[in-house]
């Protein structure tokens, strides 16, 4: 009996700290997601940044499906316009995605600020 308990309690304690991971078009295809904490992937959508009263609120999209977000805090160094972003959170009543966390992911593609300074290796 008290195995059961612990592993019942073991499952419950899992399945309540599960985020599922969705694109915004995914998440639009779910809706009985609405309530439930999620993470939502996609881009950070070109002059849709605005700050203030503390508040950071911007759009993300996938290309199809684009969601307005709402964050208050600091914003990893990487965050701007047009990079891939993760936000975690919830949807709010009024359709905004409330974020508790940004996770800006890095460019796939590296380029040299300075290529100028770059050393050519020798032969």
């Amino acid at each position: 009996m008290i195995i059961a308990a612990l592993g019942f309690a073991a499952y419950q304690g899992v399945r309540s700290s599960m985020v599922y991971y969705l694109t915004t078009t995914e998440f639009a295809g779910r809706p009985d997601l609405r309530a439930a904490r999620i993470r939502l992937a996609g881009r950070v959508d070109s002059g849709s940044i605005e700050r203030a009263d503390g508040l950071v609120r911007f759009a993300i999209t996938d290309g199809i499906t684009r969601y307005r977000v709402r964050f208050a805090g600091p914003l990893p160094d990487l965050f701007a316009e047009n990079r891939q972003v993760l936000v975690e959170g919830r949807m709010d009543p009024s359709g905004e995605f409330a974020a508790s966390q940004v996770i800006s992911t890095h460019p796939v593609e590296y380029k040299e600020k300075y290529p100028e300074r770059a050393v050519t290796p020798a032969p």
